[in-house]
């Protein structure tokens, strides 16, 4: 079959990032279509189908050389969920062959998808958003069988990973946080990390939530140690 001369990368963020590719700074780019509808999104706008033709092939390796020239070598794939995106493995293998180290980002919703991916990305950040009793109320998506596969798998063979959920006050207590931590229990890593309400967030209620203060994170990630080799707190307050 003939590749497209467009990439599936709906947009690259102009500056490189300190804090989305662990020890490393990073370009980051994003992939358009979600199977979750979460009111705490903050790609939103990513949310829904898949734009099929997104910046050609050219302008993505242009990007990729400018970053490069500065030190830059290494490339967040985000979202949306990146997985849903059939070129995703082209985007991968070309980003490796241009000596890039790759990043991804998913929801774990796919895991027939991320078991090929696997052996070609260097790390994968996976989405826990809460309690398996409360995925399908919370985010749209209830096949809690295929998430749980998706940890096996990155537990299994990802080179580097890293397992996240971002805390909501009036949500994340520290029952659920218990919750969560048997579901990924004896994980290498696992990153919480604060919300920021946003007057354009899905769900109208969550724009007025209030902002998750360091005292609930560290609070929640001294639960978790329970559970995980290796608790970290992003995005204190």
């Amino acid at each position: 079959m003939r590749k497209s001369d467009n990439s599936p990368v709906f947009g690259i963020l102009q500056n490189a990032s300190m804090v989305d590719y662990p020890g490393r700074m990073a370009a980051v780019c994003f992939l358009s279509g979600c199977n979750f509808r979460c009111g705490f999104c903050h790609n939103a706008n990513l949310m829904g189908r898949v734009v099929m033709e997104g910046l050609s092939w050219a302008d993505v390796e242009a990007t990729c050389r400018k970053f490069r020239e500065n030190w830059v070598q290494s490339m967040v794939v985000t979202g949306g969920e990146p997985t849903l995106h059939p070129g995703i493995f082209e985007l991968v293998d070309r980003l490796k062959g241009w000596g890039v180290a790759v990043k991804l980002d998913t929801n774990g919703s796919r895991p027939e998808v991320l078991e090929e991916l696997l052996p070609r990305v260097d790390y994968v950040a996976m989405d826990v958003k809460f309690a398996p009793e409360e995925y399908g109320e919370r985010t749209g998506f209830g096949r809690i069988e295929a998430l749980t596969r998706s940890m096996e798998l990155i537990r299994e063979r990802s080179a580097g990973y890293e397992f996240r959920t971002t805390v909501i006050e009036a949500w994340h207590s520290e029952e659920r946080m218990r919750a969560i931590g048997e579901w990924v229990r004896g994980a290498r890593r696992h990153v919480l990390q604060g919300f920021v309400p946003h007057e354009n967030l899905p769900d109208p209620a969550c724009r007025v939530m209030k902002e998750t203060s360091s005292a609930t994170l560290h609070r929640l990630a001294d639960v978790l140690r329970g559970y995980v080799e290796q608790v970290d707190v992003r995005g204190e307050f």
